[in-house]
């Protein structure tokens, strides 16, 4: 029987792909790309995530994010605007509009903590994740976070989702992760949890495509 449910963040509370965040931060700056969108992304993903477990604070982290953006900006065609913009960025990252949420999200975590279920939070990501929760409202529905550059593992490795286990002190058995990767799905299944697969652009027609959905299959 499930008791307890974990999140990833990106693409399954938070919507990270950029033509949701980023191209309309461009066109309100009358800017277009001028490069391949998804290849910039990817690039600047991986060097995100090679990156982010040495980002345990938050002058770090906003460091990273800096960095982050200067690649984008620069693999978009856009690197004489850079330095501007990714410095635009990290003194408004606290703007919940950077951040926009998975449709659903909220609804699902209040439905699933008014059936009395503990959550956590189980995502890589750097030390400014609880406090981005905060800022776009989901923060109050989770017992614990496990930020793998606050606890310094990543997933897929089993140890953050055993974090998460202990501290909603339930059986691997009991709980199910949501995510959007192959990670999540490795990670979770390591640990001994079942996996629900996530995908907010309808796109695999293996995952669920609306976080609401997840509620169908709980008692």
């Amino acid at each position: 029987m499930i008791r307890a449910l974990t999140f990833d963040v990106g693409n399954t509370l938070i919507l990270a792909s950029p033509r949701f965040w980023l191209l309309p931060f461009l066109q309100e700056r009358g800017l277009k790309p001028q490069g391949d969108v998804r290849r910039a992304a990817l690039e600047a993903f991986r060097f995100y995530e090679e990156h982010h477990l040495l980002a345990r604070d938050l002058e770090s982290a906003l460091g990273l994010w800096r960095e982050f953006h200067r690649r984008l900006f620069w693999g978009l065609g856009l690197g004489e605007h850079a330095e501007v913009l990714s410095q635009e960025f990290v003194e408004n990252w606290s703007d919940p509009r950077i951040w926009p949420l998975v449709p659903g999200a909220e609804e699902t975590l209040k439905a699933l903590k008014e059936r009395g279920y503990p959550l956590a939070v189980v995502s890589n990501w750097d030390a400014s994740l609880p406090e981005i929760l905060e800022v776009v409202g989901l923060r109050r529905y989770f017992d614990h976070l496990a930020v793998s550059a606050l606890s310094g593992v990543a997933k897929p490795d089993p140890r953050l989702f055993q974090e998460a286990l202990a501290a909603l002190g339930v059986a691997p058995e009991e709980a199910v992760h949501v995510g959007d990767s192959e990670a999540d799905l490795l990670g979770a299944r390591g640990a001994g949890m079942r996996a629900f697969l996530f995908d907010p652009t309808g796109e695999n027609p293996e995952a669920l495509h609306r976080l609401p959905a997840v509620l169908d299959y709980l008692p």
